[in-house]
């Protein structure tokens, strides 16, 4: 396990990409397409992450609490925002989640295994869905 200085991730990050791998296929997928954005910024025990699809869906109104519901819903499947506290192990990072746009995370911790590679971050989780495990993987480049 290689040993990472916390401090190499000080600073924000732009997303390049964010795909994951199916185990035991070839098969990759883009949860918010093929030209997502995103911004992960590190500070000192603290750090931040937002996602999102390029071109998102307008409301229904010009607010989030004059849309419709299902305008509403929508933003969930579209962006992606969460921020915490953080530490490093080794080469991985652990997100503890205090806050989220996606209630369920909150409380939890996001361990991603760590590359750095100059100014290029990839950050990489696997996870059981539905028996099916998948590996997520979000490159991103120093800003």
């Amino acid at each position: 396990m290689t040993r990472l200085a916390p401090e190499s991730l000080l600073g924000a990050w732009s997303l390049l990409e964010w795909h994951v791998e199916a185990a035991g296929t070839d098969r990759l997928t883009w949860p918010f397409g093929r030209d997502a954005e995103g911004l992960l910024v590190y500070a000192p025990g603290w750090m931040s992450a937002t996602l999102s699809q390029r071109r998102r869906t307008p409301l229904s109104a010009g607010s989030v609490r004059r849309a419709d519901e299902t305008s509403r819903a929508r933003i969930v499947t579209e962006y992606l925002a969460y921020g915490g506290r953080w530490s490093m192990e080794g080469s991985t990072v652990i997100h503890e989640v205090s806050l989220a746009l996606n209630p369920v995370l909150l409380g939890t911790r996001q361990v991603r295994e760590v590359a750095l590679r100059g100014a290029e971050l990839t950050l990489s989780a696997t996870e059981a869905d539905g028996g099916q495990q998948r590996t997520h993987r979000l490159r991103w480049r120093r800003c």
